[in-house]
């Protein structure tokens, strides 16, 4: 169960907490690799169902929310298909939390919950795979070359990984999607 609480509580929090996976593969490493796939799911689990607190949550704050640009971008894109592919990106690439931001711009855009979900459900799994496979040898190797202890290690990276996502977060995404676009119709 604390596998899923720090996985939920990390995810609930859109600008911090320690990146769930860090810590599932840290306790993947004291326990040697014991219950492995029962800890992924349940990691999973947790990172899934606190992305539907995060939706709420940004609902229920819309209004100052609305002033962010990237809300008038999701509500724009967020009946379409292009949105479900990008949130299963975000959802599935390693280390970055983007997806917790795209939760919160949707929420406010009152996007489907359904959707998202299902689609989420799908790329965190796999993203909670693919993450700590990469995350354990990461820590391992990190703690073999510096001499450090893993959990350590884990501590270093979940302070990186917290600040990348908030500079995610400062970034003008309606602004480079335009340029994007204009780049590709060129």
């Amino acid at each position: 169960m604390l596998v899923f609480w720090i996985s939920f509580i990390s995810n609930v929090i859109p600008f911090g907490g320690p990146p769930y996976t860090i810590v599932t593969a840290t306790i993947l490493i004291q326990l040697n690799y014991i219950y492995f796939w029962e800890l992924i799911i349940i990691a999973s689990l947790g990172a899934i169902l606190s992305k539907i607190i995060i939706y709420y949550s940004a609902n229920i704050f819309r209004k100052p929310l609305s002033k962010n640009k990237n809300i008038n971008l999701i509500s724009k894109i967020s009946n379409k298909y292009l949105f479900y592919i990008i949130l299963f990106i975000l959802a599935i690439i390693p280390v970055l939390p983007f997806d917790d931001y795209l939760y919160l711009a949707a929420g406010a855009a009152r996007a489907s919950l359904y959707k998202m979900i299902l689609v989420t459900a799908i790329a965190k799994f796999s993203k909670t795979i693919i993450e700590i496979l990469i995350e354990l040898k990461v820590i391992s190797l990190a703690s073999y070359i510096f001499s450090i202890s893993k959990p350590d290690v884990a501590i270093l990276l979940t302070a990186l990984f917290i600040i990348v996502g908030i500079i995610g977060f400062k970034i003008d995404w309606e602004k480079e999607y335009n340029k994007i676009k204009d780049a590709i119709i060129k």
